[in-house]
C-alpha cells in the first residue's frame, strides 16, 4: 500500500507539472492568436520575433541556474546538509547571468534592429524590453530550482500557472480594448514570468529541512555550460522559423505559415524542462546510489512512451495542424505534409535527446551536453542557410540539427558505460 500511494503521489505530481507546463504554452498562444487579429501582419511577426527571441534568451539561459540548483539542491536533500549555500550560490550566478545576457542583447542590436523595425517605437525601446523579459525569466527560474529539488512540484507548477495566468488576463483584457500597440501585447510577454515571481517568492525560499552545513553545490563554470547547452538547445527549436522569414521577405504568406506551424508543432518542447526537473532528482539519486538497473528500466520505459508519442504527433501534424493553423491564427498557407511531418518527427527526436541530456547533467557533465546542443545547432544555422528550398532548408535544418544532438550525446556517453 505505501509503494501504491508513492507511485499515486508521484503521478499525480508529474500531471501537475505538465498541466502547467501546457498551460504557459497555452497562453503564449493564446496571446499570439488574438494579438494576430488586433497589431496587423508587421507587428505580428514582431511579436513572434520577440516570443522566440526571449525564448532562447531568457529560458535559455535561465534556465541553466534551475537546472544546477535542482541538482544541487537534490543532492544537499540526499546526503542531509543543509541547502542555504546553494541557494546564495544561484541568486550569484543569476546577477552573473543578467550581466552576461544585457551584453549579449547590446551585441545583438545590428541584428535585432531591423527585425524590430519601428514597431516597437525605437531600437533603444525593443532593447528595453528585451531586458525587461530577461530579468522577469531571471526572477522565476531562480525560484524554480529549489523547489524541484525538494520536489515541491505543488509550488513549482504554481510558478508556471501563475504565469500563464498572468498571460491570459493580459492578452484578454488587450483584446477586449481593442488595443493595436504592438508595444503593449510584447509587454505582457515580457512581464507574465513576474507574477510567480511575487506571489511565490516568500515559500519558494523556505529553506529546507536544517542540516549539517553544505558547500555551494554548482560552481560558476558548471552553470556557464549549462547556461550554453540551453541557450543553444532553445535555438535549435527558435532558430529555423527566424531563418526562414527572412529568406522569405518576399512571400510572407509562405513564410508565416510554415512559422504558423513550426510554432505550433514545438508546443511539446515547453514540456521538456519540466519533465527534466521530474526526472533529474531521482537520476541524480540513481547515479549517486550506483543503481544503474533502475536507471536503464527507467529510460527505456521512457523511450517507449516518446516513440508512441512521436509518431501521435506526427500523425496530428499531418491531419489537425493545418486546421489549427487557419483557424487559430489566420494562416493562409500552410507548408505540405512531408513538411509537417519531419517537424513533428525532430520534435520527438528532441526528447530523446532530452532523456539523454538528464542522464550527462545528473552526472554532472553539462559541458558534454552543452557541446552536443552547440553542433546541432550549428548544423542547423549551416542548412537552414546553405539550402537553396527554403522551406527544406529550415526543415532539414530542424531535423537535422536534432539528430546531430541525439548522436552527440550518444557519443560522449558511451565510455561512461562501458568502464
Amino acid at each position: 500500500m505505501p509503494n501504491r500511494a508513492g507511485l499515486l503521489r508521484k503521478g499525480g505530481s508529474a500531471a501537475s507539472v505538465a498541466s502547467s507546463q501546457f498551460a504557459v504554452a497555452g497562453a503564449n498562444y493564446l496571446l499570439l492568436a488574438l494579438a494576430a487579429r488586433h497589431v496587423g501582419a508587421a507587428g505580428f511577426a514582431v511579436l513572434t520575433s520577440y516570443y522566440l527571441l526571449i525564448n532562447t534568451v531568457g529560458r535559455g539561459v535561465f534556465a541553466a541556474v534551475e537546472l544546477e540548483t535542482t541538482r544541487s539542491v537534490a543532492h544537499a536533500r540526499a546526503t542531509g546538509v543543509d541547502d542555504v549555500a546553494v541557494r546564495r550560490a544561484a541568486l550569484r550566478q543569476t546577477g552573473l547571468l543578467l550581466v552576461g545576457v544585457a551584453v549579449l542583447i547590446v551585441l545583438a542590436a545590428p541584428l535585432t534592429g531591423p527585425v524590430f523595425g519601428s514597431e516597437l517605437g525605437s531600437l533603444p525601446a525593443a532593447l528595453g524590453l528585451l531586458a525587461l523579459g530577461a530579468v522577469a525569466m531571471a526572477a522565476s527560474y531562480l525560484l524554480r530550482g529549489p523547489l524541484a529539488g525538494h520536489r515541491r512540484y505543488g509550488l513549482y507548477a504554481g510558478t508556471f500557472w501563475a504565469e500563464a495566468a498572468a498571460g491570459v488576463a493580459g492578452a484578454v483584457v488587450l483584446a477586449l480594448a481593442g488595443v493595436t500597440s504592438t508595444t503593449a501585447w510584447v509587454a505582457v510577454l515580457a512581464l507574465s514570468p513576474l507574477l510567480a515571481a511575487v506571489l511565490l517568492a516568500r515559500p519558494a525560499t523556505r529553506p529546507g529541512p536544517p542540516g549539517p552545513p553544505g558547500d555551494a553545490g554548482s560552481t560558476l563554470p558548471a552553470v556557464a555550460w549549462s547556461a550554453v547547452l540551453l541557450l543553444a538547445g532553445q535555438g535549435v527549436w527558435n532558430i529555423a522559423p527566424v531563418v526562414v522569414t527572412s529568406r522569405l521577405v518576399d512571400d510572407p504568406a509562405t513564410a508565416a505559415g510554415f512559422v504558423t506551424a513550426a510554432v505550433i508543432l514545438r508546443a511539446p518542447v515547453l514540456l521538456f524542462p519540466s519533465v527534466q526537473a521530474f526526472l533529474l532528482p531521482a537520476f541524480t539519486e540513481m547515479t549517486s546510489t550506483g543503481d544503474d538497473r533502475a536507471l536503464r528500466r527507467t529510460v527505456r520505459l521512457l523511450g517507449v512512451a516518446i516513440v508512441a508519442g512521436g509518431a501521435l504527433w506526427v500523425l496530428l501534424a499531418i491531419f489537425v495542424v493545418p486546421f489549427v493553423a487557419h483557424l487559430v491564427f489566420a494562416a493562409t498557407v500552410t507548408p505540405p505534409a512531408w513538411i509537417m511531418a519531419l517537424l513533428a518527427a525532430s520534435t520527438a527526436i528532441g526528447a530523446f535527446a532530452q532523456i539523454g541530456q538528464t542522464q550527462l547533467v545528473a552526472q554532472r557533465r553539462p559541458a558534454a551536453v552543452a557541446v552536443a546542443w552547440t553542433v546541432g545547432l550549428a548544423v542547423l544555422v549551416a542548412l537552414a542557410l546553405a539550402v537553396p528550398p527554403v522551406l527544406t532548408a529550415g526543415t532539414l535544418g530542424q531535423l537535422l540539427g536534432a539528430v546531430a544532438v541525439v548522436v552527440v550525446i550518444a557519443l560522449v556517453r558511451r565510455p561512461r558505460e562501458t568502464t
